[in-house]
């Protein structure tokens, strides 16, 4: 029996090594794509501004949105949390979220505007997911879809609650994968605006405690 014991010692290691290997390979797949969206956005950013120059509407909307934002007016935090809560816009909303704090606005006001914004966005991610996205994972990722949808109709608000509280990860994209499966709106909005304002709700705490705590002995 010990024996039996020991030899499966040295094979549960070898999973949970494969487990991570596996967990490090899609972290790294997933920083080389947004750096690679981000690239593309630099790169192509004076052509996406001359396309919306050319139409007037679309021109006088950007021109008032990049306004609002760059004169941090609480209606730019709205811009900045809707649009960068969507998965082919790149803006740190941690850094937003933490900037507007030390801003002489209300607390409360810059989490509630946050907490909103960044859910509607979210929302959006996952309508895009929902009507486009399960075509296009079943054609090049069929066989982990189907795993990933079981796992959704199993575990779905869980999924989405941790992911919406652990910082770092793409939850912009992990929403389009959500839609995809066409798990519930209505449940992945709850879900959603529920594990967002608690996660808002640490990062406040957190920036409270290194201004109170950490900043003075800096």
């Amino acid at each position: 029996m010990e024996q039996v014991e020991a030899g499966e010692a040295p094979v549960q290691k070898k999973k949970r090594f494969a487990r991570t290997r596996r967990l490090i390979r899609k972290l790294i797949i997933w920083a080389v794509i947004i750096g690679v969206i981000y690239g593309l956005f630099v790169l192509f950013k004076d052509d996406i501004i001359g396309l919306l120059q050319k139409n007037r509407y679309t021109w006088t909307t950007y021109v008032h949105i990049s306004a609002q934002i760059s004169q941090k007016t609480l209606l730019g935090l709205f811009y900045a949390g809707f649009f960068g809560s969507l998965f082919f816009i790149l803006i740190p909303l941690e850094a937003v979220f933490f900037y507007y704090l030390a801003l002489p606005y209300n607390g409360i006001l810059v989490l509630i505007i946050m907490l909103i914004s960044s859910v509607l966005g979210l929302g959006l991610d996952y309508i895009m997911g929902r009507l486009v996205g399960e075509s296009v994972l079943l054609r090049f990722k069929g066989t982990q879809f189907e795993k990933y949808k079981r796992a959704m109709e199993s575990y779905g608000g869980l999924i989405v609650f941790v992911s919406n509280i652990i910082p770092f990860l793409p939850v912009q994209i992990i929403s389009v994968a959500v839609g995809a499966t066409r798990f519930g709106l209505k449940r992945f909005m709850v879900y959603t605006f529920i594990s967002r304002g608690v996660y808002l709700v640490m990062l406040w705490y957190t920036a409270d405690f290194f201004k109170t705590y950490l900043l003075p002995y800096l």
